[in-house]
């Protein structure tokens, strides 16, 4: 009697993507040496895969050893990159920094990007100077090593070696000093006493006074600037879009990235040289009571003015997880049915990142709980349910709060 054929038999490939996404590193050590047709996928992008990532990243990602090792048994290539059309990105480009000594062990080449995002001084002298173009290099998003570079130290050699101070990428077209406004504010700090690029956006989520006041001086416009295609256009229609998207978030504020870094001098200071309908809209944005209250009771008709020009802050505020600033809406009463990102609204953005406390304020003020029409037709309970395996949040979120709160709401199943 013949044995039934088994589901890697028939289908060796999806049995090969399951044990990848399982992190089955002995499974897919056995089903590529029984099928070796299929080795060289490892050297392609990986189907699904963000920017033409090939499978390794994935598995660099997940810090997963042992099935790095049998992907590199088997032909991956360790200093394969990425396919992006911007500038590729290889493993040292986007590992874990404490994780890239086993990879550089496994044969990753700390070219001049990795070496100035590791922090690697040594290598990046020896590189530079055998080849004192490096320093304008690109590498992932078109990037120089300047925009990677991780400490003051590395960022003074490059700059001392001929490096753009405003060079800009090609994927975002934002300088150095841009894309470590959040993360590396030192270097960024650094950046701006040598005459960097700057802008009212950067000064204050670096909390430098006296460039707020120099920028306000110069065009007290800027005071409206914001993160949007307005204010940071970009040449190339492949771009995406200002890197200030990420680092201080769509349609932010200096109002908003001083309070997001802690400096309420500095919001001070915008508020005071701010009119009255943009003092109110940032209080909104902020969750400023107080300023909002006092705005409320000047101005009576700027809120209701507000409310109907922009209803979908309510949506934003969720989707920037500021509590505060949903409760200031709902107690101004914001629409809960108004639609943002994805024709979706409030309750969705907020299921969808696993915010039950701002789930629960929206069901308390009466969001309905099955509303559909959003881009993709579904309920709340659906976006937190594709949220709790596919958002940003995934691994951190309160998935099981959010979907109990919207069941004992009447959640449809």
């Amino acid at each position: 009697m013949n044995e039934p054929e088994s589901v890697a038999e028939k289908n060796p490939l999806a049995a090969l993507a399951s044990a990848f996404h399982a992190g089955d590193a002995a499974g897919l050590d056995a089903l590529l040496s029984r099928h070796p047709e299929f080795t060289p996928m490892l050297n392609r992008p990986a189907p699904g895969g963000a920017f033409g990532a090939k499978p390794l990243s994935f598995a660099v990602e997940r810090r997963d050893i042992a099935m790095i090792d049998v992907m590199l048994k088997h032909g991956a290539d360790i200093n394969g990159r990425s396919d992006w059309w911007a500038g590729s990105f290889g493993v040292l480009d986007t590992c874990a920094p404490d994780f890239a000594p086993p990879l550089i062990e496994r044969g990753a080449t700390v070219d001049a990007h990795a070496a100035a995002r590791l922090g690697h001084v040594d290598t990046l002298t020896t590189l530079i100077t055998g080849d004192p173009n490096l320093v304008h290099a690109r590498g992932g998003d078109g990037q120089t090593p300047l925009h990677f570079a991780s400490t003051v130290e590395i960022a003074r050699f490059l700059l001392d070696h001929g490096a753009n101070i405003d060079a800009l990428d090609v994927d975002h077209e934002s300088t150095p000093a841009q894309w470590m406004v959040s993360d590396r504010q030192d270097v960024a700090r650094f950046l701006v006493t040598r005459g960097c690029r700057t802008d009212i956006l950067m000064a204050a989520a670096l909390g430098a006074a006296d460039l707020v006041r120099r920028h306000l001086d110069d065009d007290p416009k800027s005071i409206h600037t914001r993160v949007s295609a307005k204010y940071f256009p970009m040449r190339d229609s492949r771009a995406g879009g200002s890197i200030y998207i990420w680092t201080l978030g769509g349609n932010a504020t200096p109002h908003v990235a001083a309070k997001k870094f802690g400096h309420d001098d500095i919001y001070a200071l915008l508020v005071e040289r701010s009119p009255d309908d943009l003092k109110l809209a940032q209080a909104v944005e902020v969750g400023d009571v107080a300023l909002f209250d006092t705005l409320a009771v000047k101005h009576p008709g700027l809120v209701q003015s507000l409310r109907k020009a922009e209803p979908a802050k309510l949506v934003e505020a969720a989707e920037r997880r500021n509590i505060a600033a949903v409760r200031l809406l709902l107690g101004a009463g914001w629409p809960l049915d108004a639609r943002g990102a994805h024709r979706a609204t409030a309750l969705h953005h907020a299921a969808w990142l696993g915010d039950a406390d701002i789930v629960r304020e929206l069901l308390a003020a009466g969001a309905p709980v099955d509303i559909r029409g959003d881009e993709f037709d579904m309920t709340p309970l659906g976006w937190a349910e594709h949220g709790a395996v596919n958002s940003p949040r995934c691994k951190e979120g309160d998935y099981s709060g959010v979907v109990d709160a919207l069941r004992t709401a009447g959640a449809s199943e």
